[in-house]
């Protein structure tokens, strides 16, 4: 399964996609597409979710279900979940700390482990994470900036998975039987 995870994402970034050239912004719904294709696309109930903006569309629907149910996504409010609306810097970091915490990565930070230009810029729901993305090397720092309202781009994601086989190179390794 891990296998397939970074098969998924590296065919993704790495074949020519229009929805997916390297300098365009990735959409919420984007970024949860993909981590669920990577995890193996699993049959969801696609209405185990209270967002009330996935109307008639079923793949991302079912997506966002396995995403809520295991605590990655919470939506924007009001039952809403945004899809469409480009992924920033601090919800991005939020993600992909849940994610590696789901998978029993190590995700803590230190008190007082970084400092930056533009801390009263970020989120209070983002600011570990974004902070710990960045010391983790899952993010770039921005000189001297967490940027946590810019938005993340195909490349910027292309960037983490590459990390992500550096840091875990048995993900390409053949499956135990």
């Amino acid at each position: 399964m891990k296998r397939l995870f970074f098969c998924v994402l590296l065919t993704l970034f790495l074949l020519p996609a229009p929805a997916l050239s390297y300098g365009e912004s990735v959409t919420r719904g984007d970024f949860i597409l993909l981590l669920w294709a990577a995890s193996g696309s699993v049959p969801f109930d696609m209405t185990a979710h209270p967002f009330t903006d996935l109307s008639g569309r079923e793949e991302l629907a079912q997506a966002v279900a396995w995403a809520y149910d295991l605590g990655l996504v919470k939506g924007v409010g009001e039952n809403t979940f945004a899809p469409d609306r480009p992924l920033t810097r601090e919800e991005c970091a939020l993600l992909l700390r849940r994610n590696d915490a789901r998978l029993d990565r190590e995700v803590f930070l230190p008190d007082g482990a970084a400092q930056c230009n533009d801390g009263l810029d970020i989120s209070p729901w983002a600011d570990d994470s974004l902070y710990w993305a960045c010391i983790s090397g899952r993010m770039d720092w921005q000189e001297n900036r967490l940027a946590p309202l810019e938005v993340v781009t195909a490349g910027e994601l292309k960037d983490y998975f590459t990390l992500e086989l550096e840091l875990y190179p048995s993900l390409l390794s053949p499956a135990s039987p």
